[in-house]
């Protein structure tokens, strides 16, 4: 009797396998893809994302494995966009709803022109691992990466030139010793098509006032810790986060940087700002502000694995934080009375 309960109890589970992958079959060949659902949970167990982006109305994120996904509601609900490649893909930037580029490792750029429904690889012309792209426009894009690499389009990426970075000159006297190869270049913020930095290894921030024709060193020395992202408010106003709870502050358009004390040595990963609202996220933490910048509150109930991405649904005041596992982190930027600020080292 026992026997003949099991026989029909794997004949129930082989039955209800049979229909679940018929389904998703035929949901395929309709060309409907099932979305994904994300609650401040995880993509999948073992996929990693890495970067996402917020442009007016739509959400992407990217990581292992070639994974982009897209969200059309302010990170609820996600679903998977082809993007022809199994490389781990780093980050992510779109200049309008349509036109977007995604950078990853062995020199991968994909690029779209209709909001990441077809993604087309572009030749960039190296096999360096990219760690930043922004999209000015359409046609103008500049994208970061490992051992001072730095490549620029103004067509698209038709053709992407590598600029090279004269470090003797970019690097104080007495430091160069030090530095057996280029250093990598973590994070890219143009303010606008003249203006912009660079940022990385040794506390390095580069500054260009021409579009990126030439750089001036406005930091670097080999006691500061790694910055891993920045972003300018204005022209003027700015900040960069980094290892061991690193986070400096610029109001004078980079000349002087100045050490802010956020009260924990965890490595900080990611920044963004949109109006008074702002967010940092790294290895296990997280702090938000609602004054544009001049103090900072630590974030409560962060899941505790790093975040390497953030963005903020400008429209929910809602963060959006990406990491380890594929977790997508929800969190609210409204004003919370209490917690502690920051001041100046």
């Amino acid at each position: 009797m026992e026997e003949r309960i099991q026989k029909f109890l794997r004949f129930v589970l082989v039955i209800a396998l049979i229909a679940l992958l018929g389904w998703y079959m035929w949901n395929s060949y309709m060309g409907h893809e099932p979305a994904l659902s994300i609650q401040e949970d995880k993509v999948t167990g073992h996929d990693r994302l890495f970067g996402i982006h917020h442009s007016r109305e739509k959400t992407w994120a990217v990581g292992k494995y070639g994974l982009i996904l897209c969200s059309g509601d302010g990170g609820k609900n996600w679903k998977k966009q082809n993007s022809g490649t199994t490389r781990a893909l780093t980050a992510v930037s779109f200049a309008d709803d349509q036109c977007g580029f995604v950078v990853g490792t062995g020199g991968t750029i994909l690029a779209t022109a209709d909001g990441g429904l077809s993604w087309k690889a572009q030749n960039s012309g190296t096999d360096e691992q990219f760690l930043m792209v922004q999209a000015l426009s359409k046609d103008e894009v500049h994208v970061v990466g490992g051992f001072g690499t730095l490549i620029s389009t103004a067509d698209g990426g038709k053709t992407w030139n590598r600029q090279t970075l004269d470090w003797k000159k970019l690097i104080p006297r007495g430091s160069e010793e030090s530095l057996a190869l280029e250093p990598n270049l973590n994070g890219v913020y143009f303010i606008d098509p003249k203006l912009g930095w660079i940022i990385g290894e040794c506390g390095l921030v580069l500054c260009t006032k021409d579009g990126g024709q030439s750089w001036i060193s406005q930091r670097y020395d080999v006691r500061f810790q790694q910055l891993c992202a920045v972003w300018l408010q204005d022209p003027h106003t700015g900040w960069a986060v980094g290892q061991k709870g690193t986070f400096i502050r610029t109001s004078d358009g980079g000349r002087h940087w100045t050490a802010v004390n956020l009260g924990t040595e965890k490595d900080l990963y990611a920044i963004s700002l949109h109006g008074q609202d702002g967010i940092i996220v790294g290895d296990g933490i997280a702090f938000k502000t609602n004054n544009g910048g001049s103090t900072w509150t630590k974030v409560g109930s962060i899941p505790d694995h790093w975040f390497s991405g953030v963005a903020i649904a400008s429209a929910s005041r809602v963060a959006l934080a990406v990491g380890q596992d594929g977790a997508i982190h929800l969190i609210d930027l409204t004003e919370v009375k209490g917690g502690s600020s920051t001041h100046e080292k």
